[in-house]
């Protein structure tokens, strides 16, 4: 085996230029599966991240809609979850550890000459510690703001920078409005940068104490979501099932509402992501294929080319199995060769897709054995036509060839 080897090798490099012709298509098919697969795994990894920070085991309900049939159109609903609705959940299931009503509205914020349009979201103080919302400076208001209507408000990065461009916002007046009403809060607290989190964009919102909000601002009995956090992650299925329970027995039908928690999304993320992947994987793949076929015409022009070589080894006592064996190993150490070259050019693209298009990017060993394995396949089967023609050759005929 070692002497095949060794004139595997001789073989290879006898021919440089030919032989870096012929691995050209694997290198390039490597480099595309991995450099495409390390994108997907990068953004599914981004998008776990994102959910995680948020805080866990969070579980939204929103309203649902209402069939159609008969001649009716289905029917989106708005005026359908109530405050009442979120306690009920905080009192009748056990595996919640937290539970707030939300109201959400786009309204005009303005202090002195400066304004701009903010998502103002109402929710009780459990909503910091629920979606792990840290501050930069200030205070959060508390169950007692809560309790007596309070007109103050934590805002956002974005916003404090707008409306606060040289100064501290820390206890400056906003004014709040829109076609119906005007209200004045006083701010508080101004929250770190955070980016999108689950159903909101905190770096460009208001968030204020709920029974404040509720009475001045939205005027209305139903709320535009609720949010719930399961005691632990090993509660979270059963905290979705008892929610999924409440609201059953009020309105017998599941179709009113909608439950949603981190875990689904993180399973459907992943699942998203797999197949992503596997599809973007096997698009790149197709570049291996055609450097598969570019290696099974440079093996058969290797054994025209050698034929009298073969001849003369049949000749001495080299059997088909030699033959075959040693044209094979010339394919699979080609391939293998080409893949290892192609892993490193993946990895260099990689990189600079990240670097250039400001997105993450994670090559795992995984995906490296993957493409090095399908690689060394492709010379393997590739190979194997190119070298059985060789193994069958007639000596004599072999020798005679000019």
């Amino acid at each position: 085996m070692l002497e095949m080897l060794k004139e595997a090798f001789r073989s290879i490099a006898a021919n440089k230029l030919r032989t870096a012709l012929s691995m050209i298509g694997i290198i390039i098919g490597v480099a595309a599966v991995i450099a495409v697969v390390s994108v997907a795994e990068g953004t599914s990894q981004t998008i776990r991240q994102n959910l995680s920070a948020i805080g866990s085991n969070l579980i939204m309900i929103s309203p649902g809609f209402i069939k159609g049939g008969g001649g009716r159109v289905a029917t989106a609903l708005s005026d359908l979850l109530t405050k009442d609705d979120a306690e009920t959940i905080a009192q009748m299931c056990q595996s919640v550890a937290h539970v707030t009503p939300i109201q959400q509205g786009n309204f005009a914020i303005q202090h002195e000459r400066q304004n701009t349009m903010s998502t103002v979201l109402a929710a009780y103080p459990a909503i910091f510690d629920m979606m792990t919302l840290n501050l930069a400076t200030g205070e959060y208001f508390t169950n007692e703001d809560e309790q007596f209507r309070r007109r103050v408000a934590i805002i956002g990065e974005e916003i404090a920078n707008t409306l606060f461009p040289n100064e501290d916002p820390i206890g400056k007046t906003i004014r709040i409005s829109d076609k119906m009403t005007r209200q004045n809060f006083k701010v508080i607290g101004v929250l770190e940068k955070s980016g999108n989190l689950f159903f909101l964009n905190p770096d460009r919102s208001i968030i204020l104490p709920f029974s404040s909000a509720e009475q001045r601002l939205f005027r209305r009995s139903y709320v535009s979501s609720i949010v719930a956090q399961a005691r632990s992650e090993q509660q979270a299925a059963t905290a979705v099932s008892e929610i999924d329970w409440v609201l059953y027995l009020k309105f017998q039908d599941t179709d009113k509402y909608r439950i949603i928690s981190q875990d689904v999304m993180l399973q459907t993320v992943n699942q998203t992501m797999a197949i992503l992947s596997f599809m973007l994987g096997s698009i790149a793949g197709i570049s291996l294929l055609v450097g598969g076929i570019g290696i099974m015409n440079i093996m058969l022009v290797t054994v025209t080319e050698r034929t009298r070589e073969i001849g003369v080894r049949k000749a001495v006592g080299a059997n088909r199995r030699h033959i075959l064996l040693q044209f094979l190993l010339e394919s699979i150490i080609l391939t293998f060769v080409a893949g290892m070259i192609g892993v490193g050019v993946g990895f260099l693209f990689s990189r600079g897709i990240a670097i250039i298009g400001s997105i993450q990017t994670a090559v795992t060993p995984l995906v490296v054995l993957i493409a090095v394995s399908v690689s060394v396949s492709v010379g393997i089967i590739f190979g194997v036509f190119p070298a059985m023609k060789a193994a069958k050759l007639n000596p004599v005929e072999a020798l005679r060839y000019e």
